[in-house]
């Protein structure tokens, strides 16, 4: 990169990181994972490192937090409140060791004592006390002024009002705000009753208590404080970071727990996995640990930088997996009737998401795994990936245990389910009348990528199948006819439910009454029928009417003449036809009756057949520069190509863009082409 690049990277940089704290501190609403934000912060930190002169004027290593925009008076701190540098690897800590050594000018054999205790994952205030009484309260906030906060933080167990024993004339006293993991599920569940929205982790539940106008909210919310610091203090309460924290203990306040003296870097990493492995028999959230030296002495000669402290550094956790334990399994039945064991689990924040279950696929997956019921577990999330343990530490498997039994009869209805030894997935065979799988099939069907009608979520299908308002797709838009009004008066009784939402929802399913028959087909819930198979089939007739006529018409005598069509189509396999022609022998009725209540739109039929690209099979991965990835596929799904997620020999083209994944090393093997995004938009 050239001068000019460098610094337009610098800025953009420093708008995403500002808008990401503002969101973060401001709002209670980070919009990415810690992870994420940190890759921002590295990236920064690393084009500074390697251009210091070129290091911006509002740069996000010379801040911490952002910039206060609340109604609460602002408070400006004698002390600033740092934010930690972070290590995420024992390389990384080991260097921060010899740095630290190298600043004091020790020789390196002699080693330091670090103190290391947990990462609570909250909300950092500042406490003043002045002749023993709580003064004034603050948050951190930019970390040279913060928010006054005082009579919220008064109701707030393990914050005194008053100090115990003997204590300075003046003392700050510094911790986090949290709310226990306890508290935090008992919270979501009544606002989840209340029909509000719900809290992301611990840590947003918390700032968002202690951040209300009305104290009375933060009151009515059991929050904590645990001590670990302090700022302003009249005089000398200790030489040692234990006997500060014994004195900070002994005039009234939790302090944060467990915590190690360590003297040598294998014991502060021994105390980092321990406490990584056993985080889920702790009742508050933490993302890492924290190493500090134990001699005050070396704190003012270390001194620190715009941004935080040197004689301190945090140690964080894998962002993507997280310890916990297996506490429980119970099997859920899908929409085609799979049986899936799915994982409840001690709660644990993962990348700033609160995981309770995982998916553990099928029997087969659990006895890979091994697994039994109070195992401490790994658990991955990747992105919107759905949460999967990996792995279990044998060390830890509890004395009594229980095994893991698979049903016998469906969960949902009762019916005995298929078992076949050569097949991982038990299944429920009762289609038409099981209950979970038909929730499960209009779940689907108003799904963003099916007929995307907003305002029907999950909560509010499950909701209306209840009050018997709908039972199939058909009822769906029966809800919005003019003569409904019966309906929506019942809905309009639901809890959470008011005029304007019901409004909302009648507007979204009439909007929705347009589709391309692909979409139709897709959203019906077929085993084996993906939106791109779907689509390659729906091309192959002359018209929707043509295909329709096809499946209503289905019966023995004719049924052989559509699979001898399907047969024919390249890219529709045996599974595919069999599950269609099974579908529709048992669901004619159900697509006849909503194709009466839908506009179906032909567009798909006028596609340029002529088109270099028309009825190519195409794969996309990377990230893209000139076109979103929705923008590119539907450019490309526009001139008659065909979308598809996986790689295999049926793939004419990989479309690669930025960072792109394994996909590459498979199109390599199987000889596909391999196009970038500026060959590919060559072709439009």
């Amino acid at each position: 990169m050239n001068k000019e690049e460098i610094i337009k990277k610098l800025k953009h940089l420093a708008r995403e990181i500002e808008y990401h704290n503002n969101l973060y501190y401001n709002n209670d609403n980070p919009e990415i994972s810690d992870a994420e934000y940190d890759q921002l912060k590295i990236e920064n930190d690393k084009l500074e490192k390697k251009f210091p002169d070129l290091v911006l004027d509002n740069s996000p290593s010379k801040k911490v937090g952002a910039e206060l925009i609340s109604e609460f008076k602002k408070i400006e701190h004698k002390v600033p409140m740092l934010s930690l540098g972070n290590t995420f690897t024992k390389k990384d800590v080991e260097n921060f060791i010899v740095k630290t050594k190298r600043f004091l000018q020790i020789d390196k054999s002699i080693n330091l004592e670090f103190l290391a205790e947990p990462k609570i994952d909250g909300l950092s205030a500042t406490l003043i006390y002045k002749n023993g009484k709580l003064d004034v309260g603050a948050t951190r906030g930019d970390g040279r002024k913060g928010e006054n906060i005082t009579e919220n933080i008064k109701s707030i167990e393990g914050i005194p009002l008053f100090l115990d024993g003997k204590f300075p004339s003046e003392i700050e006293i510094r911790g986090e705000i949290y709310m226990s993991n306890i508290e935090f599920e008992k919270l979501n569940a009544s606002r989840l009753k209340n029909a509000l929205p719900l809290f992301a982790n611990p840590r947003n539940a918390a700032a968002g208590s202690v951040r209300q106008l009305d104290p009375k909210i933060t009151a009515s919310r059991k929050l904590g404080f645990f001590a670990y610091n302090w700022g302003v203090i009249s005089e000398n309460i200790g030489v040692t970071l234990l006997e500060i924290r014994e004195f900070i203990k002994s005039i009234g306040f939790n302090l944060n727990h467990p915590v190690k003296l360590c003297s040598n870097l294998e014991q502060m990493i021994d105390f980092y996995k321990y406490i990584y492995e056993n985080r889920s028999k702790l009742d508050f959230d933490i993302d890492g640990i924290v190493y500090k030296l134990n001699d005050i002495s070396f704190y003012d000669r270390l001194g620190s930088t715009d941004h935080s402290p040197r004689y301190a550094v945090s140690h964080k956790f894998p962002a993507e997996l997280g310890i916990t334990t297996l506490r429980n399994v119970k099997f859920q039945v899908g929409r085609t009737g799979a049986i899936t064991p799915v994982a409840e689990l001690t709660p644990v924040t993962i990348g700033g998401v609160r995981i309770k279950r995982a998916s553990l696929h099928n029997k087969d997956e659990i006895h890979r795994l091994g697994l039994v019921i109070g195992d401490t577990v790994s658990v991955k999330r990747a992105g919107d990936v759905i949460p999967q343990i990996v792995d279990y530490n044998h060390k830890l498997r509890p004395l009594k245990y229980e095994n893991i039994s698979f049903p016998e009869y469906c969960p949902s209805c009762g019916n005995p389910l298929k078992i076949d030894k050569n097949d991982p997935i038990i299944r429920c065979l009762n289609h038409m009348s099981c209950k979970e799988q038909i929730v499960g099939q209009l779940i689907h069907f108003v799904s963003r990528n099916a007929f995307n009608i907003e305002g029907l979520g999950e909560k509010q299908v499950i909701e209306l199948f209840n009050t018997k308002l709908i039972r199939e797709p058909a009822d769906i838009f029966a809800l919005a006819l003019p003569d409904a009004i019966i309906k929506q008066e019942k809905i309009l009784s639901l809890p959470g439910w008011g005029k304007l939402s019901v409004t909302n929802l009648i507007n979204s399913i009439n909007k929705s009454k347009i589709q391309t028959l692909d979409k139709i087909l897709y959203s019906l819930g077929i085993r084996h029928l993906g939106l791109g198979t779907a689509k390659l089939i729906t091309k192959n007739y002359t018209s929707s009417a043509d295909l329709i006529d096809r499946i209503l018409g289905l019966d023995e005598d004719n049924k052989y003449k559509l699979i001898n069509e399907l047969e024919n189509i390249n890219g529709i396999g045996e599974k595919v036809i069999i599950s269609l022609i099974s579908y529709f022998k048992e669901n004619k009725l159900l697509f006849s009756n909503l194709l009466k209540y839908l506009t179906i739109n032909e567009s798909l039929f006028s596609a340029d057949t002529s088109h270099y690209l028309y009825g190519k099979r195409i794969v996309f991965t990377g990230k893209f520069e000139h076109l979103s990835r929705t923008e590119i596929k539907n450019k490309s799904e526009k001139i008659g190509a065909l979308i598809s997620s996986q790689i295999s020999n049926k793939t004419d083209f990989l479309v690669v863009g930025l960072k792109p994944g394994s996909k590459v090393n498979k199109a390599q093997q199987l000889s596909v082409n391999i196009l970038t995004e500026k060959e590919f938009l060559s072709y439009f």
